[in-house]
């Protein structure tokens, strides 16, 4: 039997590593991502299931699934251009992959698959950090956080509670971490960039606390997302996690502008 060893939640800002090689222990991103990777290299997983939201690389308005699970043997990324930082090939782990999107179907969730990716910042640069000699293999599953209709945060809520039982139902034996890769509250080119919506970064980290995740589910209604930021339905892959991580409360949350970071202990 499989075992969620550890669940996580951290951004994905795409300047971070330049920053970080230009001013070492001067930036906060860097010291929260090296909090996290000690708690993941403690858990000692065998495989990484990353929650992310495609950046447009691999979908886009023609063909926008709401969840996907990325059935690649291997992919590489990041594929744009502009971002600055090491570019990576990163293995898979299809049969964990095919069986959770059986198990998933079979619960009553109609994902769809990708056995071909081209991999963005937003699933490569926690790897970066947490996954740096990209030893683990790393299962996607993607949730539409950009486009309208968004999924509603209680059906991601639903499906890191299927994930959940999945692992645990899972003939093998490996150590499964769960990463949520996002922001909370964010705005990329439009009327409200350079701006964060506090308030909501600040309830969203309370109910993070308090291990209030069916309440942070139901209060994520796309109207508040949208009000907080065109980025910030990247809310709903931590939504997802919290699904997965029972009555555990995270061993820390801690914020940075609209960029949250956690931790749970899960086994």
């Amino acid at each position: 039997m499989a075992k969620l060893v550890l669940a996580a939640g951290v951004p994905h800002p795409p300047r971070l590593v330049r920053d970080i090689a230009e001013s070492p222990g001067k930036t906060k991103g860097e010291a929260l991502m090296k909090q996290v990777r000690l708690y993941v290299e403690k858990a000692e997983p065998d495989v990484i299931i990353e929650v992310d939201s495609d950046h447009f690389v691999n979908f886009f308005y023609n063909n926008l699934p709401t969840f996907c699970i990325g059935m690649a043997e291997e992919a590489e990324g990041p594929q744009e251009i502009w971002c600055p930082m090491p570019r990576y090939v990163v293995r898979g782990h299809v049969p964990l992959a095919k069986a959770l999107f059986r198990y998933g179907v079979h619960a009553k969730f109609d994902m769809a698959v990708a056995h071909e990716l081209r991999l963005d910042h937003s699933l490569v640069v926690p790897l970066h950090f947490l996954n740096p000699a990209m030893e683990l293999p790393v299962v996607p599953l993607y949730t539409n956080g950009f486009v309208s209709p968004l999924p509603l945060a209680t059906r991601c809520f639903s499906l890191g509670r299927m994930v959940r039982r999945f692992i645990e139902a899972w003939d093998g034996n490996e150590r499964v971490a769960l990463v949520a890769s996002g922001s909370f509250a964010m705005d990329v080119g439009g009327p409200l960039r350079g701006w964060t919506d506090t308030p909501w970064v600040e309830t969203i980290s309370r109910l993070l606390v308090r291990g209030q995740y069916q309440a942070l589910a139901r209060r994520a209604t796309e109207e508040r997302i949208a009000a907080a930021g065109n980025n910030s339905g990247e809310l709903l892959n931590w939504v997802t996690v919290t699904g997965a991580v029972g009555n555990a409360k995270p061993l820390f949350v801690e914020v940075d502008d609209g960029y949250g970071y956690a931790v749970w202990e899960t086994a």
